[in-house]
C-alpha cells in the first residue's frame, strides 16, 4: 500500500482518523496525503450569500492552518511523508475526495465518521456516508 489518504474535516473525529492513517502509513512506508476541500455552498449568487461564503471559507482555512503544523510535526516524528493538498473545486467535498483518490492512485482512504444511533442514523447524513455512496476506487476505513 503505497498511498494513504485522509480527508480533512473540521471536527474531533478527524484527529482520531489522522492517528489511524498515520499508523497505517508508518507500518506500510506509505505516502500520506491530507486532503482539504474548499467547499462552495449551494445557492451562491447573491451578494450577501457571497459575503457569508467568503467569511465562512476564510474561517475554515484559518482553522486548517492552525492545526496543520501539529499534523506535519506528528508525521515527521513518525517518519511518514505527508503531502497536503487543498482543492478548490466546485464539487461536493465527498465527490472531490473520491475524485482525488481516483486520480492519485490512492490505495486506502481513512475517513472519520460520526457514530449515529437510533433514528439519527436514518435521518441525517455524514460525509463518510456520502463518500461510501460514491463507491470510491480505493479501500476505505471508517474511524469513529
Amino acid at each position: 500500500m503505497k498511498h494513504v489518504m485522509i480527508p480533512y474535516r473540521p471536527d474531533d473525529v478527524f484527529y482520531r482518523a489522522f492517528q489511524s492513517a498515520l499508523n497505517i502509513a508508518k507500518q506500510n512506508s506509505s505516502l500520506l496525503s491530507l486532503v482539504k476541500v474548499i467547499s462552495y455552498p449551494a445557492g451562491i449568487g447573491m451578494d450577501e450569500s457571497l459575503m457569508v461564503d467568503l467569511v465562512s471559507r476564510e474561517y475554515d482555512m484559518h482553522q486548517f492552518d492552525k492545526i496543520l503544523p501539529r499534523l506535519k510535526q506528528e508525521a515527521n516524528s513518525a517518519n511518514v511523508e505527508l503531502k497536503v493538498h487543498v482543492l478548490d473545486m466546485r464539487l461536493s467535498p465527498a465527490k472531490a475526495f473520491v475524485k482525488f483518490a481516483s486520480n492519485h492512485d490512492v490505495k486506502l482512504m481513512v475517513v472519520g465518521c460520526i457514530s449515529k444511533k437510533g433514528w439519527t442514523k436514518h435521518l441525517s447524513s455524514d460525509i463518510s456516508d456520502e463518500i461510501m455512496d460514491l463507491n470510491p476506487s480505493c479501500n476505505v476505513i471508517l474511524v469513529e
